[in-house]
Formats: structure tokens, C-alpha cells, sequence
């Protein structure tokens, strides 16, 4: 491929996958991600269908493994909506994860059409990566409305999303600055976006996100011969991103929340300018360092020295962290046992500002303790994808508000039980092995000769990396919610699963990737490329349904405001007919019903509602004020919270309705209860 056409490739990759990203935003809101989810299974539809008729014939299907556990965790996700405790919110979980599966599938089918594209991927990826980092300082440099929290999180409004973007670009960066076959201005690049991608690890606070670069950096250096050339692309951005990062978290606008928008205002120009001045010297930098070393060979000796030198700084620092601590007061054992303590106390909050950074205080402990109480409901197959945020309600301690539970295990353990955490520690072990095979690193017995260390084989060890980085972050942050940080892994992911293994070092070198259009395809591949999209199609109408239904629940209500009862009630049918798991429906055709002055026909239908959910505390709020407001009845009411408190003991909901049904009752004697109808009347009705 020539440098043009491989540039353009990168760009078109990095664009979609940016778009995807700052479209996307943090993946919380149904309609933007319905339209997003529908884009990607097309388009991986068609990527794979390509696949299938021009790709080689005669290889094996690398990959195939990884892409069919990925398949069966997407499967039980579906599936689980049988037993859901919250069937419309683990519906909108099985749409998101079947489109991430179309992703991968396409990254496999791409790996398989241009198995040497690993040059053009690595680029993409960065590229998407720092276009989402600068957009994110972007709005510290130019802040625009009001933010609730100070840590750095747009355009995801989740810092931990945003730390896991980051954290995922650092080793692509490092290969972009120690490759040998691009150009000067393209190593150069690659210490500002090294830079870029620290200051706003640093920024977020994100201590999972920070280990998990770290963790991948190190891997780096010690697979890859190319040591004293990584330290030297990643020393200066540390360097001048870390006093940048000092000074913006001594400042109350990045630190402290609920800051106005003139706080905010009041440091942005200087901000920016700092941000400006470490982004001009690590260019300059990189342009100089790329300009000494082109066509220049340190010899053996040197390297040796240097590469034993930074190897000996590396262990000099663990051990002088753990003799200071040793030698004071607490000793190592006390040292210790006080973070053990700091991680399961739950009580207290970790420190603002740089000091978080070193804490390992924080609130998960909470999280993980809610979601095994949750597992242990139902081991084996768990409450439903998605519905941890309901389930946790019993249990949590205070007013504390969470849809996560913060860590890809406990999560998993909580929604999909034993039979989803198979399915991950499946989809993990297959993906490790491919890796591997793709990577040069297969320990099987039999294996071909180790690869030599191409820019091929580099490129596909950052991407396999950057999946890793991704993966260790998520068992701290469960960010798979979040499309942006999540598609980028998929891509790298995927690709390095269906690449195969590199030609050992003496191999003949692989045959072409082969051009579209360059054989005629077979009977088999047109059937097998036609199901593909006819199955792409029919998961896209899937996706699209719970969208249809809330858009027909919008109208619903729209007519209502405007008096037509009638349309109303139409679109009401209609919501409930396209998606049957969400009592939105039944909340607008209950309001329907009042507004035409059949209460009892609206109260049956908020009966219905609490029936089909009973583990959703909203249910029965919405029956217990209509109680109070329509029929005026409060002990009937303040029967009906105590099913809200039972499942949610720190309603704030349930406080207030317990207060005005309580309030309604010292006023007087509450009046003759109605008799309802018949239920099978009313289903008439």
C-alpha cells in the first residue's frame, strides 16, 4: 500500500472512530446510541460481507475463537432479558453489545482482507484518541456553561471514560515515535500527542486509567528491542506534562465541583497557553530528536550501558519507596495494612487535586460489596445485563447514585452471574492466545520461528497492547457503557485476533493481501455474505425498536398536552406494541386514561406496570401518587411506598410521597375507597 493511500486509510479510520466517539458522547442517551448502534452493524455488515467473498480462501479463520465467545457473552446478554429484573434496560444492553460485536467481527474480517494493515490501524486509533483528549482540554481552554463536576471528563461527561481513551493511545504513540519507517514530521508528532495523552490521564484523576498506561508502558520496554528510543519519545512529554498537570490541580476550577462558569474563565487563558507552550516544545523536541537520529546507529556497547542504566533507575525507585517506608513509624506491615484499609473504607472520601492520585481510597469498595450481595440473589444467572443500577438499591447505605458497578468482574457477576463470567473469562483466554499468535509471543509447543521485529510485528504489538490497556482499566472502571474508548479497543482487538502469525525470521514472506474484486467469488461466499447482511438488517430493526417505542411515547405525550385524547392513546398502544419491556408505555397510557376521566382504567394500567417490574421502585411511586393525588388515599398510598422502600430504603421519592400522604391524613379522615373494576373489563377498555 503506498503512503498516500495508507495516510488516507488511517484518516478515514481515526474520522469514524472520533465520530463515533464525540457522536456517541457517553452512551447513556437511547436515541443518539440507537442511531450510532444501527450505523456500525450496517457498516461492520458490509465490511464483513466484503470479507467473505474477496478475502483468502485457504488460510484458517484466525480469530474465529475470540469472535465466537464474544458472540456467546452477546448472547447471554440477549437472553437474560427472560429473567431480567429490568427487562427494557438489559435490552438496550443487548443492542450495544451486539453492535460492539459487529465491530470486532468487522476488525477480524478486516485483519483478514489486509492482514498487513497493522501500520494503517495503529494511526487510526491515535489519531481518534487525540482528537478526543484535545477536544476534552478544549473545554478548559474555552469552558462554555455550567459543569457540576471539576474533573476533566468531556465529551463523555465520565472522567473514567475519558482517563481509558487516553490511556489506550499511549503505546500507539510511543510506536508512532520509534518506528523506523515514517517520516520525520511523523515521529515528531508523536511527543506532543504523548503529552496530550498524559496531561489529560493526569487531569481526570483516573487512578485506573493511570495504571493502566503505566502497566502497558512497561510491557512495551520489555518486549519491544527498541528501549532507549521509547524512553527518549516518552521522557519529554512526562517531563513537561507533569508540572502542567501540578499546576491546573492547585487550581479550585480543576478540582473543587460546582465551580461557576467565572472561576472556570478566570484560569483558562493561562491554561492555555501552558497548554500551548508544552505542546510547541515537545514538537520542537521531537523534531530534533528525529532529526539527530535519522541514519544514525548507536552501537552495542552504548546501548547496553544506557538500556542497564534505566533498568537500574526502574528498580532504584520501588526500592527506596518501600525502605522509606519501611523505616517509618508505621513499618511496611503497618504501611500496608493502612491501605488495605484506605481500599475497603468506604466512609472515607479520597483527596482532591494531585493528592488522589496516590490514594487508593474510594467509594468502589461500596460498589463491590453491593454488587456481590447482588450475585448471591442469583449466582448462576445473575439479575439481568444492565440492571445493577436497580438491583443495587437494597443494599446501598446511603443516597449514593450508580448504574455500575464499577469493575468489568463484579459487574458481570452481578448481572450475568456464572454463566456470563464464563463467558468473559472465555472471551479473555482466546483473545490472550490469539494475541499472542499474532503478536510473535505463541509458547505452544510446535510453534514456527519468532518473527523479527518489523515495523509489522511492532505495530501489532501496540495495538494488542492498547486492547490491554482498555482491559486492565475496566477492572477498575467499567467503561464497556462508554462507545468511544470501547470501539477503538474492539478495532485494535479484533485486528490483532484476526491477524495471524507473523512468518518466522528465514520465512518466505506472505503472499499479498488480496485486492477486491481479484477472485470470483463462490456460491458459498455469496450465501454466506447475503446472510450476513440479512442478519446485519434484522439486528438493526432489533436495535431500533426500543428508539421507535420512546419516540412513540414522546408523541403520546405530546398529544395529550394538546388535548387530543384520542392520538394520544394511539401512540400509547403503539410504544407498548413495539417494546413491551418498558413501563414508560403504560405510564402514558395511564396518563391517557386520567386525563379522560377513567381513573380506575389508568389505575389498573399502573397495577400492570408494577407487575411486570417489580424490582423497580419507580413503579410503584408512580401507583402510590396516583393513589394520593387522584383518589385521594393516603393510607392506601403509604402501603403502596413501603413496596418502593422494600426495594430502595434511601428513596428520596418515597420520603417526600410518605411526607404528603402523612400530611393528608393528619387533615381528615380520607374518603371511601373505590371499587375497581374487573381486571379482564379493563383490559378491554
Amino acid at each position: 500500500m503506498s503512503h498516500l493511500r495508507a495516510s488516507a486509510a488511517s484518516a478515514a479510520l481515526g474520522a469514524v472512530l472520533g465520530a463515533v466517539a464525540l457522536l456517541a458522547r457517553g452512551g447513556n442517551d437511547v436515541g443518539r446510541m440507537a442511531g450510532i448502534e444501527i450505523a456500525l452493524v450496517l457498516g461492520a455488515g458490509l465490511g464483513v460481507a466484503a470479507a467473505l467473498l474477496f478475502a483468502q480462501r485457504d488460510e484458517p479463520l484466525y480469530g474465529s475463537v475470540a469472535l465466537a465467545c464474544l458472540g456467546a457473552f452477546a448472547a447471554v446478554t440477549a437472553i437474560s432479558m427472560t429473567w431480567s429484573i429490568a427487562p427494557d434496560d438489559t435490552l438496550e444492553e443487548a443492542a450495544r453489545s451486539f453492535a460492539y460485536l459487529a465491530l470486532f467481527a468487522a476488525a477480524v474480517a478486516g485483519a483478514r482482507v489486509a492482514p498487513r494493515a497493522a501500520p494503517v490501524v495503529v494511526p487510526g486509533i491515535l489519531l481518534a484518541a487525540v482528537a478526543v483528549v484535545a477536544y476534552a482540554l478544549g473545554t478548559r481552554v474555552w469552558p462554555a456553561g455550567e459543569e457540576l463536576g471539576a474533573r476533566l471528563g468531556e465529551p463523555y461527561d465520565y472522567w473514567n471514560a475519558l482517563g481509558a481513551t487516553a490511556a489506550l493511545a499511549v503505546v500507539p504513540a510511543l510506536w508512532l515515535g520509534v518506528r523506523e519507517t515514517g517520516g520525520t514530521l511523523s515521529r515528531a508528532l508523536a511527543f506532543p500527542a504523548l503529552g496530550l495523552l498524559v496531561l489529560t490521564i493526569l487531569l481526570t484523576q483516573s487512578r485506573g486509567a493511570l495504571a493502566a498506561a503505566v502497566l502497558v508502558v512497561i510491557v512495551w520496554m520489555a518486549a519491544v528491542p527498541l528501549r532507549l528510543r521509547g524512553l527518549v519519545v516518552l521522557v519529554p512529554p512526562v517531563l513537561l506534562a507533569a508540572p502542567v498537570a501540578a499546576w491546573a490541580l492547585s487550581k479550585d476550577a480543576f478540582t473543587e465541583a460546582m465551580q461557576p462558569l467565572s472561576a472556570r474563565e478566570a484560569v483558562a487563558g493561562d491554561f492555555g497557553l501552558l497548554l500551548l507552550l508544552m505542546s510547541l516544545l515537545l514538537l520542537a523536541a521531537g523534531l530534533v530528536v528525529a532529526r539527530v537520529g535519522s541514519g544514525r546507529t548507536t552501537s552495542l556497547r552504548l546501548r547496553r550501558r544506557l538500556g542497564l542504566a534505566a533498568a537500574v533507575a526502574v528498580c532504584i525507585v520501588p526500592l527506596l519507596g518501600l525502605t522509606s517506608v519501611a523505616m517509618s513509624d508505621r513499618g511496611l506491615s503497618g504501611t500496608l495494612s493502612d491501605r488495605v484499609d484506605e481500599v475497603t473504607d468506604t466512609t472515607v472520601a479520597p483527596p482532591r487535586g494531585a493528592a488522589r492520585l496516590g490514594s487508593v481510597s474510594s467509594s468502589r469498595g461500596g460498589y463491590w460489596r453491593q454488587a456481590a450481595n447482588v450475585f448471591e440473589e442469583r449466582p448462576l444467572l445473575g439479575t439481568g445485563a444492565g440492571t445493577f443500577g436497580i438491583a443495587r438499591l437494597p443494599y446501598r447505605k446511603d443516597q449514593s447514585i450508580s448504574q455500575h458497578a464499577h469493575g468489568l468482574i463484579v459487574q458481570t457477576m452481578a448481572d450475568l452471574g456464572l454463566l456470563g463470567l464464563a463467558a468473559v473469562l472465555a472471551l479473555s483466554a482466546a483473545w490472550l492466545a490469539a494475541a499472542a499468535r499474532g503478536t510473535g509471543f505463541d509458547l505452544r509447543p510446535g510453534r514456527a520461528p519468532r518473527p523479527g521485529w518489523s515495523d509489522e510485528r511492532l505495530a501489532l504489538v501496540a495495538l494488542a497492547l492498547c486492547a490491554l490497556a482498555f482491559g486492565v482499566q475496566s477492572a477498575f472502571d467499567w467503561t464497556w457503557f462508554v462507545p468511544g474508548p470501547s470501539a477503538m479497543a474492539l478495532v485494535a482487538a479484533g485486528f490483532v485476533a484476526g491477524r495471524g502469525p507473523l512468518p518466522g525470521v528465514g520465512a518466505a514472506s506472505e503472499r499479498p493481501s488480496a485486492p477486491l474484486g481479484g477472485r470470483r467469488p463462490e456460491a458459498l461466499r455469496i450465501v454466506a455474505a447475503a446472510g450476513v447482511l440479512v442478519g446485519a438488517g434484522l439486528c438493526a430493526w432489533a436495535v431500533w425498536q426500543p428508539e421507535a417505542s420512546a419516540r412513540a411515547n414522546e408523541r403520546a405525550l405530546e398529544r395529550l398536552s394538546a388535548g387530543d385524547l384520542r392520538a394520544a392513546a394511539r401512540a400509547a398502544d403503539h410504544a407498548r406494541e413495539v417494546n413491551r419491556y418498558s413501563p414508560e408505555p403504560l405510564y402514558a397510557k395511564a396518563s391517557v386514561l386520567a386525563a379522560a376521566d377513567r381513573e380506575i382504567a389508568a389505575y389498573h394500567t399502573l397495577e400492570r406496570a408494577v407487575i411486570e417490574h417489580p424490582r423497580d421502585p419507580e413503579t410503584w411511586l408512580r401507583l402510590g401518587t396516583f393513589e394520593l393525588d387522584t383518589f385521594d388515599l393516603p393510607e392506601r398510598a403509604l402501603e403502596t411506598v413501603k413496596g418502593a422502600f422494600r426495594l430502595d430504603p434511601y428513596s428520596r421519592q418515597g420520603v417526600l410521597l410518605t411526607i404528603r400522604a402523612t400530611q393528608e391524613l393528619g387533615a381528615g379522615a380520607p374518603p371511601p375507597v373505590p371499587q375497581p373494576r374487573a381486571r379482564e373489563s379493563d383490559e378491554r377498555e
